[in-house]
């Protein structure tokens, strides 16, 4: 007999991988980083292709990864208490990318290579200007503000290549509701078309 699970367990096991995998991603960069590369200004971070892949799928769920990727990094470089807030706090503004799919719905990006681009660069900037807004109000000066978006340019070239990648997967760069929708009715018209 087969087990089904429910779509709340799917998810949570969807974004329970995603998030591990960004993480431990994450902790590995900023460890080569802090050894091998300590001099190197600017930085490379896998969380807006997994915030972008996960808003995707889930929607606002990808605050989960956002938060705590901001987290992983913050505890890896915090210089004052602040900058957990700046990254946690920071990195939600990209729930307001969730907009952007109010004028280009979730189908249109995923089958636009120029609308998964843009998508995957204003993911990043979202979460780049978050920062930035946040320290600005914790009353760190404009330049440490500017710092924050201009760091993270390798970053934002990451996001565009992996959204780039993953949405030539079936079903990766995909609502996943949508998606389980659709393959729910092509299972049903082959099971018609056997008899």
């Amino acid at each position: 007999m087969k087990r089904q699970i429910s779509f709340a367990q799917y998810r949570a096991i969807d974004l329970a991988m995603l998030t591990f995998l960004m993480l431990l991603a994450e902790a590995g960069i900023n460890i080569a980083r802090a050894t091998a590369y300590s001099g190197q200004l600017m930085k490379a971070s896998p969380v807006g292709a997994i915030v972008a892949l996960v808003m995707m799928r889930w929607g606002p769920w990808a605050a989960i990864p956002a938060v705590l990727g901001g987290l992983v990094y913050a505890a890896f470089h915090a210089t004052v208490p602040q900058t957990y807030i700046i990254y946690g706090a920071g990195n939600l503004l990209v729930l307001a990318v969730l907009l952007y799919f109010k004028v280009f719905p979730k189908e249109q990006v995923r089958g636009s290579v120029l609308n998964s681009i843009a998508y995957a660069v204003i993911v990043q900037l979202s979460m780049q200007l978050g920062r930035a807004l946040v320290a600005l109000v914790l009353g760190f000066s404009v330049e440490v503000c500017a710092s924050f978006i201009t760091a993270d340019a390798l970053s934002v070239l990451l996001t565009v290549v992996a959204v780039w990648i993953v949405r030539r997967v079936e079903g990766l760069f995909e609502d996943q509701k949508s998606y389980l929708l659709r393959i729910q009715q092509e299972r049903q018209v082959e099971g018609r078309e056997q008899f």
